[in-house]
């Protein structure tokens, strides 16, 4: 037995605090006494559940877990399946590349029917309602009767002028006992009825690709390069355009309701060597012309085959593979277009429609078949090991297929015995005793949580238990209490026990351990630092007191976090607190304005409480201070500033701050720096040497001294000179 996994890695989580929570009816409030934070984490939507793994399983595009099919596989001679057909018997026919043989799938067992002389590949087969068995082979102008009973094919009629007006028989379908042949590459339609050959309708495009006849008898086709859908009648032997695609190819259309759904696909174009195809110059020519019906891409990850383009060094691809995007499109008698489904990063090969209206899509990669419910709801339904599936076929109830890459066939066997699902892992962040857990589901499910304090599960986690005290709540949804024990680490899984299971919404309810915001390396700097100060014009005004205050965090658990400083000035014993304004400080820094504390060493001290997000039983602080540093707004001083020309001396200090610079200017002219008798501006006090300029003119003058410390406090005075 073969089995079904669907690309179910899912379950990311949501998690929410809510004071109280309620769903269909039920709400869970927390006492007084132990008032709580309550955090759940939900699974409801397609990306959530496809965090995590699923077996015979798979989720819709609206976020609903379903039990899959069990299958059963047979290998078949060949690379690929170019053709399949099933026949009254339940066998099955299948087009290969293996020297242009038919092979017969009856069960589990496999054997070669015939081999059309000269045929590389057997492209499209058809049964008409007398029995007849007709294929199509590469290359090829000529339909062949296959007798399946004594392993015959004979050659039937000619379609064409010749072999240049029809090279290969791209697909074919019956109607009574006339078959449609759709050939390339001249794109014609030709119709055999008791073996004569008719052409009956002209594309105007290279090849037709698709071929399908509706309830009414009227025949679809679908072609290629263009993209095109006609519907021919032929009743009046007329053809009308029913859609144009922006791609280049119609790989597959089956009836639909009141038209057909199409596979319309864009392929990347290989270089010709002998010059561009007549699409390609078109476009060039005319880039603003109308290019057909677009498909609509979803984005990457929020629907099954909303893949992300594999990378060129990773994509080894197989020899002879295309590359391209399709879509699926629902095209109706009236010719209105609807989009079912469309891939991102590969194409569609087949399409079938079952009998419940759910279509079913082969793609050319990632091996998956995809189906498209009645309520357009989307499912990777089949996810196996070959990499394309390139054929389908429906019995009405049960799906089959067939493959590319290694050959083979699968075939359903009933819905999957062992339908399993099991979440990602919940992260809590902390060690949580977890609480209610909710679903909805139908049909028979059985759910189960285990825990653990490893994020890997494995060694050290709990047994996989059943919830206690199981009940309904109102509105489809059931819960009971987690009997999983308190863990950081979280995960469910369910089992779809019936053919009507369905579980659309899993949700726990947890209280993890409070964790307190860390404060950690508290620094404290001027908010604005001039440099060289005593050279600008703003010397003169006051310098800012303010202090900036900064402290990095680290809070785990996301809590909302508030602030409070506090000052001490050494030698002193408390702590004087910090006005913030009157909204709690809930940023990372504070401009402390300084001008009311007296000069001196002072140590800030910054404390959280992670008290507005729990209740006062749960709530944490925590605290770091800085280092000492000086609160310094006092201007140095100059003192004993003696003039000697063409020299002066001074000395500055400060009782707090080094000295760090100073400037003079004479009889108000430019400031230029100065220096200390001993070069370095290193003390609280320097003694100022000034080189005054020399040839200065004989009269009254004016020096100017300004000292700026550390702190940015600048202080200054003059003194006037003369010159004999």
């Amino acid at each position: 037995m073969n089995r079904f996994t669907a690309s179910l890695r899912s379950a990311k989580f949501r998690r929410s605090l809510v004071v109280a929570a309620g769903l269909g009816g039920l709400a869970l409030f927390a006492s007084n006494a132990h008032a709580v934070v309550t955090a759940t984490w939900t699974v409801e939507t397609y990306q959530q559940f496809d965090a995590g793994d699923a077996t015979d399983a798979f989720i819709t595009s609206t976020g609903e877990l379903r039990p899959g099919w069990d299958t059963k596989r047979t290998a078949l001679e060949g690379d690929a399946s170019w053709s399949a057909l099933r026949l009254a018997d339940g066998s099955v026919l299948i087009g290969s590349d293996a020297g242009g043989a038919i092979f017969q799938v009856k069960g589990d067992a496999s054997k070669k029917v015939v081999s059309i002389p000269g045929a590389i590949a057997v492209v499209s087969l058809a049964q008409t309602s007398d029995g007849t068995v007709w294929a199509g082979a590469m290359p090829g102008n000529k339909l062949w009767k296959i007798d399946v009973a004594a392993g015959k094919a004979s050659a039937g009629p000619q379609l064409g002028k010749d072999a240049k007006d029809v090279e290969t028989v791209w697909s074919l379908a019956a109607s009574g006992v006339t078959v449609y042949a759709g050939t390339g590459p001249s794109g014609k339609l030709f119709a055999v009825t008791g073996g004569a050959a008719k052409e009956v309708f002209d594309t105007d495009d290279k090849r037709i690709t698709a071929l399908t006849v509706t309830s009414d008898g009227k025949v679809w086709l679908g072609t290629s390069e263009r993209a095109l859908v006609f519907r021919f009648d032929p009743k009046d032997g007329k053809g009308r355009a029913m859609a144009d695609f922006a791609g280049n190819e119609v790989s597959s259309l089956a009836p639909y309701r009141d038209g057909v759904v199409a596979a319309a696909n864009d392929l990347a174009e290989a270089t010709v060597p002998t010059g561009k195809t007549a699409t390609q110059i078109e476009a060039a020519e005319k880039p603003n012309a109308a290019k057909g019906q677009t498909a609509k891409a979803p984005d990457v990850g929020t629907k099954p085959g909303a893949d992300k383009d594999t990378p060129a060094v990773a994509d080894l691809g197989r020899k002879g593979a295309k590359k391209g995007k399709g879509a699926l499109f629902k095209i109706g008698g009236d010719g209105r277009l609807d989009q079912l489904h469309a891939l991102t990063a590969t194409y569609f090969t087949s399409v079938v429609v079952s009998a419940d209206g759910a279509v079913f899509a082969g793609a050319a990669d990632k091996g998956r078949v995809y189906m498209v419910d009645g309520d357009g709801a989307v499912a990777t339904a089949f996810d196996i090991d070959e990499r394309s599936v390139s054929q389908l076929w429906t019995d009405g109830k049960t799906i089959s297929f067939a493959t590319d890459d290694t050959a083979a066939a699968y075939r359903t066997t009933g819905r999957a015995a062992q339908a399993k699902y099991m979440s990602d892992v919940l992260d809590a962040k902390a060690v949580s005793k977890f609480g209610k857990l909710t679903w909805v589901a139908t049909g028979r499910t059985k759910i189960e949580t285990r825990s653990g304090n490893t994020a890997k599960p494995g060694v050290g986690w709990s047994e996989w238990q059943s919830p206690t005290q199981v009940g309904k709540l109102g509105g489809g949804a059931e819960g009971g209490k987690v009997a999983s024990p308190a863990g950081r680490y979280l995960q469910f899984r369910v089992a779809l026990e019936d053919d009507s299971a369905r579980v659309r919404k899993v949700s726990a309810y947890y209280v993890p351990q409070n964790l307190a915001t860390a404060v950690q390396e508290v620094t404290v700097e001027l908010a604005t630092k001039e440099t060289t100060p005593t050279l600008k014009d703003s010397a003169a005004k006051p310098r800012s007191p303010v202090l900036k205050v900064k402290w990095k965090i680290e809070n785990p658990d996301s809590d909302d976090t508030q602030y409070t400083l506090e000052a001490r000035r050494d030698g002193e014993a408390n702590w004087r607190p910090v006005a913030t304004g009157k909204t709690p400080l809930t940023a990372t820094t504070w401009d402390w304005n300084t001008e009311t504390y007296p000069d001196g060493w002072y140590k800030v001290r910054v404390t959280s409480s992670d008290s507005a997000a729990n209740s006062p039983d749960r709530a944490l602080t925590s605290s770091a201070s800085t280092t000492m540093f000086a609160i310094d707004n006092t201007r140095p001083a100059i003192e004993n500033l003696s003039i000697t020309y063409p020299r002066a001396a001074a000395r500055a200090a400060d009782a707090l701050s080094t000295i760090s610079e100073m400037a003079f200017s004479i009889d108000d002219g430019p400031w230029q720096l100065g220096t200390t008798t001993d070069g370095l501006f290193d003390d609280l006090s320097e003694d100022l040497r000034i080189d005054l300029p020399t040839g200065l003119p004989r009269g009254t003058h004016t020096l100017a001294v300004r000292v700026a410390d550390a702190a940015g406090n600048v202080g200054s005075t003059s003194a006037t000179f003369v010159i004999k």
